[in-house]
């Protein structure tokens, strides 16, 4: 099964991902609303006993209620206003000296609004639309960060915008799967559901906007909540896979720990074959001296090394499964960003949906899985390195009591003790001395 074939897009899925995300996004709005209601239910709180200590400071004071017009209720609203006012300025305009300081990456200079600004799209793009797209990728590509992108062609052009997106897309692609692999992976070494969805929360909120400061541009109150619905449907993880398609990539991550399990079988069965059989009746009685001893140790190192075949085995089968959630948050942190990236880039709907501005579901996960089986892969060669260190530490060990043992047999016999032909396999692998 080919590496790019491991998810296959189906229908059906995309569907019910379709009205996920339409429910999600029903869910927000509703969400939304109720946190309002509770703000404004705090702030007529607040403003209540603000009101009450108004009073209470009036008839402290000695002053009489007023029969017209209340101006120390006025002038009370009227300070709350101005306050809020000045927190909102300074709120906002810190919120653009911020993102100020994050384009300043791309744009050298001052940051022209027009082209920080995220325009949407429109079925089909005009002349005059093109022109205004045509512009903002000829200044990106002028920066330092994008000089290795050619620049577009002159306005009207369509086909010269396309290539010069589809070569920044391509670009841009290389960081952003960086970082959702790496977040991903993360994610799946973390045996805590709460703490990977908040990292899967941070991190795909933290490459979305990772994606809007590499191209310069500052998001919208629109932006900002779908950046918000699509950080919140990256928890949703069976969303965008089926359990036929979790199957596929778990095996596509096992593949280096494909037959272990059985070699464990093959290597304990030999190894017990050779523990039980009885060399001197299968020489005919010749008496062979030490060839029972090299049979048992030839048994105990086979058995060693099935020992170490059936851990690796459990190693692969336990680390798979946590590497499968890392693959997907990964999988889905990727297909996030480069969907924003492409709506970022593209000239208007009909180039968005174009093959070359398309990421799908199931190009995201097969790229996730190269590195999920690559450290996979990894982590079985220093485990094996370390199995046959263990093995190799045994075998020296039986070798010194061997020849230890040997040693003394013949020194007993140049005593008059027993001939080495008259000692027993006990004898010789016997630890005591």
């Amino acid at each position: 099964m080919p590496d790019d074939a491991i998810v296959r897009e189906d229908a059906t899925l995309a569907a019910v991902r379709t009205r996920g995300l339409r429910y999600l996004n029903y869910l927000f709005w509703v969400l939304a609303i109720a946190g309002l209601l509770v703000f404004a239910q705090l702030c007529a709180a607040l403003m209540s006993k603000w009101l009450g200590a108004i009073e209470y400071t009036r008839t402290t004071l000695g002053f009489a209620r007023p029969v017209g017009p209340d101006y120390w209720i006025i002038a009370g609203f009227a300070a709350v206003i101005l306050v809020v006012a000045i927190v909102a300025a300074f709120g906002l305009r810190a919120y653009h000296r911020s993102w100020n300081r994050r384009l300043r990456c791309v744009w050298t200079g001052a940051v022209d609004p027009a082209l920080a600004r995220l325009r949407p799209l429109e079925p089909a793009a005009d002349a005059r639309e093109l022109e205004r797209r045509t512009a903002y990728l000829r200044a990106l590509t002028a920066t330092p960060e994008w000089k290795h992108v050619a620049a577009p062609a002159a306005a009207g052009s369509r086909a010269a915008y396309e290539l010069t997106a589809s070569a920044v897309l391509k670009s841009l692609e290389v960081d952003i799967a960086q970082r959702a692999v790496t977040a991903g992976l993360v994610v799946g070494l973390n045996p805590n559901p709460v703490i990977d969805a908040t990292s899967i929360i941070a991190a795909a909120l933290d490459l979305q906007l990772h994606v809007l400061t590499r191209l310069g541009k500052r998001p919208s109150v629109g932006v900002w909540i779908e950046m918000l619905k699509r950080t919140t449907a990256s928890l949703f993880l069976n969303w965008y896979v089926s359990r036929e398609d979790a199957l596929y990539l778990k095996l596509a991550i096992k593949k280096t720990g494909w037959g272990v399990g059985a070699a464990s079988d093959l290597a304990q069965q030999a190894a017990d074959a050779l523990d039980d059989v009885d060399w001197d009746e299968f020489l005919g009685g010749s008496g062979v001296p030490g060839l029972s001893l090299v049979g048992s140790l030839a048994a105990k190192g086979i058995g060693i090394g099935a020992f170490g075949l059936r851990q690796v085995g459990t190693f692969i089968e336990s680390t798979a499964d946590d590497l499968l959630q890392g693959v997907l948050a990964g999988g889905i942190l990727y297909y996030h960003g480069m969907a924003l990236a492409a709506e970022c880039l593209s000239l208007d709907m009909r180039h968005r949906d174009s093959p070359a501005m398309t990421r799908t579901i199931s190009q995201a996960m097969a790229m996730a899985c190269v590195p999920a089986g690559r450290i996979l892969n990894n982590q079985v060669r220093v485990m094996r390195d370390f199995l046959r260190d263990r093995r190799r530490m045994v075998f020296s060990a039986a070798k010194g009591k061997v020849k230890q043992r040997a040693d003394s047999l013949f020194s007993g016999f140049r005593r008059g003790g027993p001939s080495p032909a008259q000692a027993t396999e006990s004898e010789l692998l016997d630890p005591r001395p």
